[in-house]
């Protein structure tokens, strides 16, 4: 017979009287299963104390809550939609650049784009928790907060509206071929020079737009301080790219004769301050008019 089915007495004395204390009898093999069966309840209840109580979260390496992958997909979600919005907004600013320039592509694209649509799921990701409602007090400090900018703005706009109007340096040196008139939508100056010239930036600031197009040829804008924005049009080539830091007399293209609107090697040149196009004349310095350099014309 096997030694596992052999029926076993084991018997606890008492060291000191040898009296019996306990009396155990069975097989090894109940007892091996009594054993497993044994571990089996304690794994079991070790496996229910942790999966089914918060205490996973802190004995589990790795785990994650729910509740936190819930925030997870929706803060994708979210970040989807508003790329979305983004890659939309930064199509009608980049049309918008193009519009500045006389692009007619551009001027269509702006006519026909519509007003962008709201996010489809912002009620479900609960999006007007994140607007928060300030207090009469708030409200009334942020009301004297603003009348205070406001007449610091105006005072600060009126001493400086006449020392921010023009510009120092002249685009390029040479003769005017074409006055502006807005009547007939020629919103600067044409100026006439030798192709390759170089053409320098009126005064400082950032490169706002530079590119090519249909029209205008190669165009470059720069954006200054006080509202004043001065256009290139035209260039045979630009040496600056949008973003780039300029300083007033820093060439910034070359004289040329490109796009569909030109009929010979000149500069459009265009001042616009605070959102009108100004006449640039008073600020050119020493030019000429071109029926004066080129005599019969």
């Amino acid at each position: 017979m096997s030694m596992w089915k052999h029926r076993l007495r084991v018997t606890v004395f008492d060291e000191s009287s040898y009296s019996e204390i306990r009396v155990f009898r069975g097989s090894p093999r109940r007892w091996a299963g009594w054993l497993l069966g044994l571990l089996a309840a304690l794994v079991l209840a070790t496996y229910l104390l942790v999966a089914q109580t918060p205490l996973r979260e802190w004995v589990v390496p790795g785990y994650v809550a729910e509740q936190t992958r819930q925030d997870m997909r929706e803060t994708r979600w979210l970040a989807d939609s508003l790329s979305r919005a983004l890659g939309q907004q930064e199509q009608a600013l980049l049309a918008l650049r193009y519009a500045l320039v006389g692009d007619t592509a551009a001027l269509s694209f702006l006519t026909r784009s519509e007003s962008p649509t709201p996010l489809d799921s912002a009620e479900s990701w609960g999006l007007d928790s994140l607007v928060f409602q300030a207090g009469s007090s708030e409200m009334t400090l942020r009301e004297t907060v603003e009348e205070e900018d406001r007449f610091a703005l105006q005072r600060q706009s009126a001493s400086s509206t006449k020392a921010m109007t023009g510009f120092t340096y002249p685009p390029v040196v040479g003769g005017v071929s074409d006055g502006m008139n807005a009547g007939i939508g020629h919103l600067g100056v044409d100026l006439v020079a030798a192709a390759g010239t170089a053409i320098q930036a009126v005064d400082d600031g950032s490169v706002l737009f530079s590119s090519y197009t249909v029209e205008t040829g190669y165009t470059l804008l720069i954006q200054h301080r006080g509202e004043r924005v001065s256009v290139y049009k035209h260039c045979s080539s630009l040496l600056k790219q949008q973003g780039d830091l300029v300083a007033g007399g820093e060439a910034i293209g070359l004289m040329g004769n490109t796009g569909e609107l030109t009929t010979g090697p000149h500069l459009h040149f265009e001042w616009w301050v605070r959102g009108r196009a100004v006449d640039p004349t008073p600020w050119l310095g020493r030019t000429t008019m071109w029926e004066e350099l080129v005599p019969g014309n």
